[in-house]
């Protein structure tokens, strides 16, 4: 370069004042900066939002440069050099590189910039309903022995219910954010990601975040950390740390929790977080339920078993321990499901320092499995309303919707919702596919019963449930090759798996009938022992008797008792049976009649049937002392401790007394005296309790209450003597009301049920064909 160029050079760096430029540029890129620095904290702006700002200030150094160079040049001296320079500075850089268009520039560019930002935080928070005193844990990053490991998980289930216990605060379900976390990052040893674990905690509505970590610092002493964020906009609003003993563990846990709310608590006062008090203060204690808790979310039920049986030995009143052992003997039943109502009442007995969510869950399951009690299903409804995020919850509404809903006058495709929702919160939730299959097997839904067993036998191929549904669901939906193949297969089935399929079958309807026929008389074989050959028996004589068919029942209960051991007594549930199927009209052959007379003569016993038959056999006199009787036995039982079924033999006589009342012409006192009565009977009593609920749904029919008495009519599924006789009544008031669809779907229900009943039920069955051919016409004219 040469001595002018340099000087000329020289003179415009200064006429430009450059450094001054460079200065303020400096000055505004490191405000720019910061206040993007400040957003991204408050708005959780992506992470790569802060780079690509700080690439575009450093693009936009040399065009300031640039500019300013270009608008510096000297000052011309003459008009000719003027127009030459004016010239000029219309074409090439002149006419780009100007303040105006820099600033514009740069402008657009960080506008775009920040519309994408926001496009992005708007399309990470659409569709989310998310509620701020929800806070989802995620499992922590542990760092030490392999024993430490069990926190990386125990520590969600302990901060969860110390969550739980502030009262304005609840945690997600652990097990649906497990499984959720699985999926977005398999590697367990990987350190848990703002973003990554807010998509987790956004997809089940949380508002808040936990991420943290534990480090082994010496043989037995810890440091936990841990860090709380708003899901929505990714800022952390607090960051807490705290060390100490092992042994010392939940009262950690208990400073950590409280540490990290303090910033964001809006309540009156602080509240006081003991996770010893609701949990165990023995650290052998819940280590084995935290073992138990890892082997329940994966179905592991045998091993969570062991675990949680470890943790009551350790410390007898540990009231989650107890109920989580109660929901493993009811999947695993290691010793039978007798097991279930003594950990539950456990459980009750020693929750009175649970969070509120675990006490309700607790109760929602004794009522369910222990009382029997139809107040299970608005309580686990109104759970669920209250945490959509929590799976247990979900998953009881479902399970008493399954076994009790019928007697609430509902479907049994109200349980497919709610446990459909368990699957959606957790999809290895094993437990909840059992009865969703069920149902499919009964109501004959080929696609989703193929489905179903297709996602249970991916998360469990060993179990009697895997067995027997490797089994039914070909029997029941596979192609005739596939049938042919499960067929065979039964050959060699032993009677432990045999009697398993015909549990999950349960109520043989017309779209299993036959599947039930053949895996019932395959458990008949001479090849099993007599005791083994009559339960199949009698299964398949009350498969019959739903199907009409009470001379078949009644001559397979001759045979089974001809078969029974003296160990094995089946008389009185066969008196029971038939008596029942008499009373109502389901069995009017001379085999059933004999059959009851004969049991009855030498067996005194307080069953519903019996006392009504009294009744209406020895007048008002006999059934008074019926009802005495009654009332003797549940002082009886109440007197030895068995207060659940001293309240249902109770409820027994309220509903005699409603039959005598009903005899005797007085509608209205006999509606009061059956609501009463029913109200007290077990709900899992679906035989005695479905005798009095059909005769009030007929008196309330009379009365004109049609909508309730279908809602009885339609809900009678459970019973073998009453399904069919719903159906038919319910098509009756279809009918009557001009409702020609249902009336229909009714009556055929009812004939794929009677066709081929017995021939003293013919007329009924005569009636629902004639009506239906009536309303197809009347349809099809139309």
């Amino acid at each position: 370069m040469n001595s002018p160029d340099l000087t000329s050079l020289v003179e415009r760096v200064r006429s430009a004042r450059l450094f001054r430029v460079l200065g303020v540029y400096a000055i505004a890129s490191w405000a720019v900066l910061q206040a993007i620095d400040l957003l991204a904290s408050q708005f959780g702006l992506p992470p790569w939002f802060f780079p690509i700002a700080l690439g575009l200030l450093l693009v936009g150094f040399p065009i300031v440069l640039a500019t300013a160079l270009m608008q510096s040049r000297p000052a011309p001296c003459d008009e000719v050099a003027v127009a030459t320079q004016s010239a000029k500075g219309q074409s090439g850089l002149g006419r780009l590189l100007t303040w105006r268009g820099a600033l514009t520039s740069g402008t657009l560019a960080f506008v775009a910039l920040a519309t994408i930002g926001a496009g992005v935080v708007w399309l990470r928070n659409s569709g989310r309903d998310l509620r701020p005193d929800a806070v989802a844990v995620m499992p922590f990053h542990v760092i030490g022995t392999e024993e430490t490991q069990l926190w990386r998980e125990g520590l969600v289930d302990l901060l969860a219910t110390a969550l739980d216990a502030t009262g304005e605060f609840h945690s997600s379900d652990p097990r649906a954010v497990l499984n959720r976390w699985r999926a977005i990052v398999p590697d367990p040893n990987e350190l848990a990601e703002p973003e990554k674990a807010a998509e987790v905690a956004g997809s089940l509505g949380a508002g808040r975040v936990i991420l943290g970590s534990l480090i082994q610092t010496a043989p037995n002493e810890v440091r936990l950390a841990a860090d709380l964020y708003s899901v929505r906009w990714l800022r952390k609003e607090a960051s807490v740390s705290v060390e100490g003993s092992e042994d010392q563990m939940t009262e950690l846990i208990d400073e950590l929790t409280l540490e990290l709310l303090r910033s964001v608590w809006e309540g009156d006062s602080f509240p006081e977080v003991r996770v010893s008090a609701m949990t165990t203060a023995s650290i052998p204690a819940l280590r084995s339920y935290l073992e138990g808790e890892q082997a329940f979310r994966h179905s592991q039920f045998a091993d969570a078993q062991a675990a949680f049986s470890r943790a009551v030995e350790e410390d007898s009143t540990f009231a989650i321990a107890y109920y989580r052992l109660a929901q493993t003997y009811g999947w695993f039943r290691g010793l039978g499901a007798s097991e279930v109502p003594r950990y539950l009442a456990a459980a009750e007995r020693h929750s009175q320092d649970l969070p509120a969510r675990d006490s309700l869950l607790v109760r929602g399951w004794k009522l369910a499995d222990v009382d029997g009690s139809l107040q299970a299903i608005p309580l686990f409804r109104d759970l669920v309303n209250r945490f959509p995020d929590d799976l247990e919850a979900w998953h009881g509404l479902g399970d008493a919707e399954f076994h009790m809903g019928s007697q609430a006058g509902h479907p049994i495709t109200a349980a497919v919702a709610p446990l459909e929702q368990s699957l959606a919160l957790d999809s290895t939730f094993a437990p909840a596919l059992i009865h969703l299959i069920e149902i499919a097997y009964r109501e004959g839904d080929a696609a989703r019963g193929i489905d179903w067993t297709t996602k249970y036998l991916a998360l469990d191929s060993t179990s009697l449930y895997a067995q027997s549904f490797r089994l039914l669901t070909p029997l029941q939906f596979g192609t005739p090759r596939d049938s042919a193949r499960a067929a065979a297969a039964l050959d060699t089935a032993d009677t432990e798996l045999l009697s398993w399929m015909m549990g999950r079958l349960r109520a043989s309807g017309p779209y299993n009938f036959k599947v039930f026929q053949m895996v019932s008389l395959e458990a008949a074989e001479e090849r099993f022992n007599n005791d083994d050959r009559a339960m199949a028996l009698a299964d398949l004589g009350l498969a019959h008797l739903r199907h009409g068919q009470a001379s078949v029942t009644a001559k397979m209960f001759e045979q089974l008792l001809s078969m029974t051991s003296e160990g094995h007594d089946m008389e009185p549930w066969v008196l029971n049976v038939m008596a029942t199927a008499l009373e109502m009209g389901v069995a009017a052959d001379s085999v059933s009649i004999a059959l009851v007379k004969r049991i009855s003569e030498t067996r005194e016993l307080p069953y519903a049937a019996l006392s009504v038959s009294s009744m209406r056999e020895d007048g008002i006199e006999k059934a008074e002392a019926r009802v005495v009787m009654l009332e003797g036995y549940a002082d009886t039982l109440m007197a030895n401790g068995d207060t659940a079924r001293s309240r249902s033999t109770r409820g027994q006589s309220l509903t005699l007394r409603g039959r005598m009342a009903a005899a005797h012409d007085s509608v209205d006192a006999a509606i009061d005296y059956l609501r009463r009565g029913l109200a007290m009977i077990n709900a899992t009593w679906t035989w005695p309790r479905d005798l009095d609920r059909y005769l009030l749904a007929n008196l309330i029919e009379d009365r004109g209450g049609e909508e309730e008495a279908m809602a009885i009519y339609g809900s009678l599924y459970w019973s073998p003597f009453s399904e069919a006789l719903g159906y038919f009544h319910r098509a009756e008031i279809h009918e009557r009301r001009g409702e020609r669809e249902e009336a229909v779907r009714y009556y055929v229900r009812f004939l794929s049920l009677w066709g081929d009943a017995d021939e003293h039920l013919q007329p009924r069955v005569e009636t629902a064909k004639s009506a239906l051919e009536r309303l197809r016409g009347e349809r099809i004219a139309s």
